[in-house]
């Protein structure tokens, strides 16, 4: 292999944050959560005649001492200071950093000065292109993605570079682009409103290599798996038939609105169901339907909330939700108003977190009009789960939302509150029998019953009698009616998520036990 023709792609290590699930690796027997799957998508528009070896900071260290001579770099907002600090290292080294990715794309001018090599936007046509220019030694410090790409051109991923069996979940993507207007949201800024599908032989292509690899959970990561329903069937009635024809060996996970949950979606609903979806991930935001139509999140304010999240647990699924704090419309009520929804829809997983500005978004540009930015750098950024901030809130103070969304993250968390919104999931799924269940052919997987002791014997080997109490309470109630294998799923699966939950909200929070049901600015 001639000299120069070796990379080395890197994903630097996630924060501690509700996201990062550094909790639960050691139960589910696996060093990380989420394959990288931005690296191994750009690692199939290497050319062959490049060497490629992977480092993800997740499941493993970094060998600065790589005889790679190119390093790039990903990145996503909470990783930059990591990257930055990765990419000083290599430079002292001699090295050829290049940076891309989600952060790169959204705030270009603030990574050129850390990199050798800027690519800012959608990777497949730009990487080869400084590639072929690099052989040639005449590449540029700075490569721009102008229009948007057609995912048609999009590489099935390298999957089998990564180290497979160290990971719980893997990563499919069928769409980039999102119609909506959120007015917080990057995702608008780096992949454009228009969304653009890969063919449905794509995305089974790589459903296949992965179930050749031996993976048993994907979470497709569209910003809406439902943005062409049209497209969204096809692609479901043939993952209905990859699981007849295979014993279900998969389940599935995506992000979608709420009007899954709408009579016109009630197909999409059942084939998700035979397909073996287990969650969905719902943007909520806010059940203040003022704060979400500040935020232009329009969908949102159609029907009640709490109604559709319980049409799309009734088909077997539960509801994760992505909720925010600190709003314009809000006061500081609504860190009650959070709390009492989420246990009434039952709703035990949720990224709950406050408000950022992400530069170059709409909302960005309007506080910065208004002049309420406030001095912030993604270096220090935690993510979901953190009291980060960059605005002064307008009907509250700074230490107010901190104040309340301190009590809110510790007692959404707590033992007994959360068990309460898991058995509200359970029992809002079971009230519509049989015919809204998900499909379960195949019998637990052996990964599952290994999981099944190391839950044992975390909740039931342990002198902390609240731990104990909680894990016996909610499995009991759980399966009260009789010995059901999905409630039984459900539950556990939700009770290890709790068992990071738990410990992270402690240490960057306080004790979750200590928080109530009542927020510190409740009146009742």
């Amino acid at each position: 292999m001639a000299k120069g023709h070796k990379v080395c792609f890197i994903n630097p290590a996630f924060p501690e944050s509700l996201w990062s699930f550094h909790g639960v690796t050691s139960i589910i027997g696996k060093k990380g959560a989420f394959a990288p799957l931005g690296i191994v998508t750009i690692a199939a528009c290497t050319p062959p005649d490049f060497e490629i070896e992977i480092y993800d900071e997740e499941i493993e260290y970094i060998n600065f001492d790589t005889d790679a001579d190119i390093i790039a770099l990903t990145a996503f907002n909470v990783q930059v200071g990591r990257a930055f600090e990765i990419a000083r290292e290599f430079k002292r080294r001699g090295k050829l950093v290049c940076m891309g990715g989600p952060y790169a794309s959204l705030c270009p001018e603030k990574c050129k000065p850390h990199v050798d090599v800027l690519l800012e936007g959608e990777g497949e046509l730009i990487w080869p292109e400084f590639l072929s220019d690099y052989k040639e030694n005449r590449h540029k410090s700075y490569y721009k993605q102008k229009e948007k790409i057609s995912m048609l051109s999009s590489p099935l991923p390298r999957f089998d570079l990564l180290r497979v069996k160290d990971y719980f979940e893997f990563p499919v993507q069928t769409s980039r682009g999102c119609p909506f207007t959120c007015e917080f949201c990057d995702i608008i800024v780096t992949d454009g409103r228009v969304p653009r599908t890969k063919s449905v032989d794509q995305v089974l292509a790589e459903i296949e290599k992965l179930h050749e690899l031996g993976v048993g959970s994907i979470v497709f990561t569209d910003a809406n798996f439902i943005g062409n329903p049209k497209y969204t069937k096809q692609l479901l009635e043939a993952l209905v038939r990859f699981g007849k024809e295979r014993g279900f060996p998969i389940s599935f996970a995506c992000e979608a609105t709420i009007n899954l949950a709408t009579n016109e979606k009630e197909e999409i609903l059942g084939l998700m169901r035979e397909a073996n979806f287990d969650r969905v991930f719902v943007g909520v935001e806010s059940p203040r339907k003022s704060s979400l139509r500040e935020t232009k999140k329009l969908i949102n304010t159609r029907g009640s909330l709490v109604e559709n999240i319980r049409k799309i647990q009734s088909y077997g699924m539960y509801v994760a939700a992505g909720m925010i704090i600190g709003f314009d419309s809000d006061d500081k009520g609504i860190f009650q108003e959070q709390f009492d929804f989420l246990t009434e829809a039952g709703i035990p997983f949720t990224t709950v977190g406050t408000l950022v500005a992400f530069e170059n978004t709409p909302l960005y540009e309007r506080l910065k009009k208004e002049g309420r930015l406030i001095e912030f750098t993604y270096e220090s950024m935690r993510g979901h789960g953190a009291s980060d901030t960059n605005f002064i809130p307008k009907q509250m103070t700074l230490e107010e939302l901190r104040h309340g969304y301190n009590w809110l993250i510790r007692a959404l968390y707590a033992y007994d509150n959360y068990s309460k919104r898991l058995l509200t999931w359970i029992d809002n799924f079971s009230k519509n029998g049989d015919g809204h269940k998900r499909i379960q052919s195949r019998p637990f997987p052996n990964r599952f019953l290994r999981i099944i002791k190391n839950v044992l014997w975390y909740y039931l080997i342990t002198r902390d009698k609240k731990r104990r109490q909680f894990f016996i309470s909610t499995i009991l109630k759980a399966l009260k009616g009789g010995l059901n294998p999905q409630r039984l799923e459900g539950a556990l699966h939700l009770i290890v998520l709790h068992k990071h939950f738990h410990e992270y909200v402690a240490k960057a929070h306080g004790d979750p036990e200590s928080a109530g049901h009542l927020s510190p600015y409740s009146s009742n």
